[in-house]
């Protein structure tokens, strides 16, 4: 639609982090600052609108701790270290694994901090459940919330049920 703002989500993602755990990097050359060729192209605005609705029907996305291994270790704080953060960095681990193992504290050179080597990483603790009312709420419009001039399509879920019937008709034969 020549009016869809959706296209802005995915051509300057609002939630990087999101969109880079989700969307194929490869999708980037036809997504990326391409709102001419979603708008145009067929192909490219395909894939606009399925980034979209995954984007749309994810959680929030979380941090979880990864351990690369299970080896504790030992670092000598030195002079001009300011902190966890840049300690943290320089040994390849993380802050929380450096409070989790010494507590909070002040630190100062010749300190022993204990350590293992860690890692965060990004995922997706979950999806809404891809029903017609569900993409409707999230990738159209949720009809009990529809404002004048942004009504939405409020057939949007029929059209899905009716779609998916189709293709589960032709899947049959």
């Amino acid at each position: 639609n020549t009016g869809d703002e959706g296209i802005k989500e995915v051509v300057i993602p609002a939630r990087p982090r999101k969109y880079n755990i989700i969307i194929p990097k490869t999708w980037n050359t036809y997504l990326i600052n391409k709102t001419d060729l979603i708008r145009s192209n067929p192909e490219y605005n395909i894939r606009a609108g399925i980034a979209l609705l995954m984007i749309k029907m994810s959680e929030t996305e979380k941090d979880k701790i990864v351990y690369d291994n299970e080896n504790e270790d030992t670092y000598e704080v030195v002079e001009g270290d300011r902190g966890y953060s840049s300690i943290a960095k320089k040994i390849g681990t993380t802050q929380s694994v450096l409070t989790k193992l010494n507590g909070v504290k002040v630190i100062h050179p010749g300190d022993k901090l204990k350590y293992k080597k860690a890692h965060l990483e990004q995922y997706i603790p979950g999806w809404l459940l891809f029903t017609p009312e569900n993409i409707q709420k999230q990738y159209n419009i949720d009809p009990t919330k529809a404002q004048p001039g942004h009504r939405g399509d409020h057939t949007y879920a029929d059209k899905i049920r009716f779609t998916y019937a189709l293709i589960v008709a032709d899947e049959s034969k």
